[in-house]
């Protein structure tokens, strides 16, 4: 159907098998048509519902056509509709023998058009106006007009009506306006939220309503349907460094490519790519028949995003992380697959053996010991059940205690213990590693206070910090605000970070090292030797002490070539006066050597395990007894041979 034209002419067409009725029809709707006195207000009437449609004396204009059957009305309504010029008002005579009736004239009519006012004329006293709306609906555009009418009735009738059918035209098209803008808001509204702005690619909303597409069809097709996320190592990174415009066209450089080899290049038309994150992307691929086919596609997608990309006149190379799950073994639904594919892909972001892990079973069961341990860890801090255990540190030339590190135990009230290889990295990985350093530096003081009571306290006790630690402004009057309330010497506490966590960022490191060597406590570095940064950071840090990462202590023989970077690291610390402290010395061969390599200073299970502090304080009493004997005894044996 053809649009319809916007016209100011009001086009009526009248239906009456007698040619005089029709005549009359005319007369009274022409331009001719002169009202009396006593109808003038018709004209002011015609006026206010027409303004420019009326004539030069105010009389509305009409463009009237006739047909003297039903039939042809019902055609000629057709052919107005095609035209796109449609009747405002239709009149019909309700009896128009030999062919059909006004009453079925008007059903075919209105099946044409809905918006046409229908008039059924008629001399009888039936059908009734009411049924009229049931018979024709709807029940606003059919009415009851008797003959013989007057002429000023029957323009009066019309006018009105003509004038109702531009108003609801106009209401018509404000609304059909309003519709097409609702819907273009709704589409505008719709991409910003299922989406990605950058990439342009689905996001994560949509991703999820697309698997639940797959997962619908896939129960009347062959194959699973797989979920493969990945994340790129160090994004950040290159955020940092080139800036974030360049990190917007990596995006979106990514997010093509993998359009284009699993959407264009492929075959798999049904496969969906989008941006799950950050700097995560989706890509859910249905009908996989194998899993030798699976890996198959998780190859190309890790070939597809470590090939070079050339940003900002630059080729880079990236690696990514990749966790893989599948519909239906890894769940039912959506959201269940998505989970198995997250989980996968964390355990490929914190693994060093490969970029690709495949969800398998043993991962739900450890993320939901997780998720109860999490819950279980913030009441156990609540509670106390934390505390610091001790480890003792011995000098190698004199025998002494040189200090003890504070290590983080959990003991549960069944006296089950917790690995603080499960809790530790826990505390960081759900934002409460704050909450865990200042609880074991609280416990720390408490003994160290407790010692001093009970004897003269003089050894130092090392307390570990994390990552996050570092990026607390308010670390030194945390550490100073819990040393005053307990009445502990800055000077018993050293503070241990690991190498590693150092060289992260040395630009937040360092002026906040500075400030705690100024308050006074010891800074200590740990693991040392698996850094990768240039060693010229030691000059300018205010650091005392280097601990030897325990790899290479374990490794320790008479001819291992450990030795020899054992060897280094304590002239290194001889060097630039640091005492340096080799760590998991577990057997007498490995303290032999560490010793004859010159370290000064060794902690491991062959000197003590770590122990809580009340046995910390008799095992103390028993070490320095047993030293007193040494001494005693290497005295006597002096004195025989002096003999």
């Amino acid at each position: 159907m053809k649009n319809i034209q916007h016209t100011y002419s009001n086009r009526v067409l009248v239906v009456d098998d007698d040619q005089l009725i029709i005549d009359e029809y005319v007369r009274c709707l022409g331009e001719d048509f002169e009202s009396d006195r006593s109808t003038t207000t018709l004209s002011d009437l015609e006026k206010v519902l027409f303004g420019e449609e009326t004539d030069e004396q105010g009389g509305a204009k009409f463009e009237v056509h006739s047909r003297n059957q039903g039939e042809a009305a019902v055609e000629a309504v057709a052919d107005a509709i095609k035209a796109g010029s449609p009747y405002s008002i239709v009149f019909l005579d309700i009896r128009m023998p030999p062919g059909m009736d006004g009453i079925e004239a008007a059903k075919k009519i209105r099946l044409l058009d809905r918006n046409v006012n229908i008039v059924i004329v008629t001399g009888s006293v039936s059908p009734e106006p009411e049924n009229l709306g049931k018979v024709i609906p709807p029940a606003d555009k059919v009415f009851f007009f008797k003959k013989p009418f007057h002429s000023v009735e029957c323009r009066q009738l019309a006018a009105a009506l003509c004038g109702k059918w531009h108003s609801d035209r106009a209401l018509r098209n404000a609304n059909e306006e309003l519709e097409k803008r609702v819907e273009e808001r709704t589409a505008a509204l719709q991409k910003i939220a299922y989406f990605d702005l950058v990439t342009k690619l689905p996001n994560q909303l949509l991703l999820i309503e697309e698997l639940k597409a797959l997962i619908e069809k896939a129960e009347d097709t062959i194959g699973d349907t797989v979920v493969i996320l990945f994340d790129i190592d160090r994004f950040s990174f290159i955020n940092e460094t080139m800036g974030y415009d360049a990190g917007t066209e990596l995006l979106c450089s990514i997010g093509k490519r993998l359009t284009r080899t699993f959407c264009d290049d492929s075959g798999r038309q049904n496969a969906v790519v989008g941006r799950f994150g950050a700097d995560e992307f989706a890509i859910l691929v249905p009908r996989i028949e194998s899993e030798s086919e699976i890996r198959d596609v998780t190859e190309i997608i890790r070939e597809t995003v470590e090939a070079p990309f050339l940003i900002n006149g630059r080729e880079l190379f990236l690696t990514a992380s990749i966790g893989v799950a599948w519909h239906p073994v890894h769940g039912r639904d959506a959201k269940s697959v998505f989970r198995c594919a997250e989980a996968a892909l964390h355990r490929s972001m914190r693994t060093l053996k490969g970029p690709i892990t495949y969800y398998h079973s043993e991962m739900r069961y450890r993320a939901r010991y997780k998720f109860d341990l999490a819950v279980e860890f913030r009441k156990a801090i609540e509670s106390g059940h934390i505390c610091a255990h001790y480890q003792p540190q011995q000098c190698t030339v004199t025998g002494d205690l040189a200090g003890v590190e504070a290590l983080a135990r959990w003991t549960r009230p069944d006296g089950s213990m917790v690995p603080p290889s499960d809790f530790v990295p826990l505390s960081e990985e759900i934002g409460i590693s704050d909450l865990l350093f200042e609880s074991i530096m609280r416990s720390v003081c408490t003994d160290v206070a407790s010692w001093r009571e009970q004897r003269e306290w003089k050894i130092p006790v090392s307390v570990n910090l994390s990552a996050h630690q570092l990026r607390n402004r308010d670390l030194v009057g945390l550490i100073a605000g819990i040393l005053q309330s307990k009445g502990v010497d800055q000077k018993l506490i050293n503070l241990e970070l690991t190498e590693t966590v150092l060289l992260e960022d040395l630009t937040i490191a360092q002026p906040l090292l500075e400030e705690l060597a100024a308050f006074g406590v010891g800074i200590h570095i740990d693991d040392f030797g698996t850094g990768y940064s240039s060693l010229s950071y030691l000059a300018k840090l205010p650091v005392q002490t280097l601990k030897i990462d325990q790899a290479f202590i374990a490794a320790l023989s008479e001819s291992s070539a450990n030795n020899r970077v054992v060897e280094a690291i304590v002239a290194l610390g001889k060097a630039m006066k640091l005492d340096v402290i080799a760590e998991g010395v577990e057997t007498d061969q490995q303290y032999a050597i560490v010793r004859q390599l010159g370290c000064n200073l060794a902690q491991g299970y062959f000197i003590a395990r770590p122990m809580p502090a009340d046995q910390l304080l008799k095992w103390v009493d028993g070490y320095q007894d047993t030293q007193s004997m040494k001494q005693q005894t290497t005295i006597v044996d002096i004195d025989v041979n002096t003999k």
